[in-house]
């Protein structure tokens, strides 16, 4: 697996529909040190719109090493 550390979310939305249209598995580290699967659970989706950007930060796990160079594209552009 790949880590990311997102640690800022501009546009919410584009940053779901990129999850969402990712080729592998996306996993949230929770506080707890257990993996969510957001592609697979749409409460945990929710939940990134109602966080405030910049507020937490967020580790990723990805299944698909190309899921990885689009997110560091998204981080590079701040979710413009």
């Amino acid at each position: 697996m790949y880590k990311v550390n997102i640690r800022t979310i501009k546009n919410t939305e584009r940053f779901i529909r990129m999850v969402e249209n990712s080729r592998g598995a996306v996993f949230l580290q929770l506080p707890d040190e257990t993996l969510c699967d957001l592609k697979q659970n749409a409460a945990a989706l929710q939940m990134l719109r109602m966080i405030h950007p910049g507020e937490f930060w967020l580790d990723l796990f990805l299944t698909d090493v190309q899921d990885s160079y689009n997110f560091m594209a998204y981080m590079v552009g701040a979710g413009a």
